[in-house]
């Protein structure tokens, strides 16, 4: 049986039309997924920030000094130009719908050993810090050294 000629055009349309959304969609999928990208040497680059983190924290509990300390002299993926993040760059982290594997909401990528990471700001004898179960920022002295790690980080450009 013969299909009529009218019939054909609008059913094409309507399987291309089809087609484009679900690439579209795939793509879309493709891109939001291809942020953090694992360079298989313990970093991970941030293709939206721009910025390299330390795969893992520091993997102990640690003073804002000592934190300061292991920055600098951090060592990873061959490069020695590891700095303390900002606030604002561990902010940028946060993902409300996203879980590494400890439950902390950040990639899956960054293993962080604790849930707060301090920040390099300063005010006084306090130093911030970045709470990834909650998404804020909050200030404790700097010899605290209870429930905080700290993620080297690096511009990458």
């Amino acid at each position: 049986m013969k299909t009529p000629r009218s019939f054909k055009r609008p059913q094409k349309t309507l399987l291309a039309l089809a087609m484009v959304a679900l690439l579209g969609l795939i793509h879309m999928t493709a891109v939001a997924g291809d942020r953090y990208v694992d360079n298989g040497d313990g970093t991970v680059t941030d293709t939206q920030t721009g910025l390299m983190w330390a795969a893992r924290d520091s993997g102990s509990l640690i003073n804002w000094k000592n934190a300061r300390n292991y920055c600098q002299s951090f060592n990873g993926g061959g490069h020695t130009d590891w700095r303390m993040p900002t606030l604002a760059e561990l902010a940028s982290l946060y993902d409300p719908e996203a879980t590494n594997k400890r439950g902390y909401h950040m990639t899956k990528y960054i293993d962080t050993s604790a849930e707060t990471c301090w920040a390099s700001e300063t005010r006084g004898s306090e130093s911030a810090r970045f709470n990834f179960t909650h998404g804020h920022e909050f200030w404790l002295r700097q010899s605290y050294s209870g429930s905080s790690s700290v993620l080297p980080v690096r511009d990458s450009k």
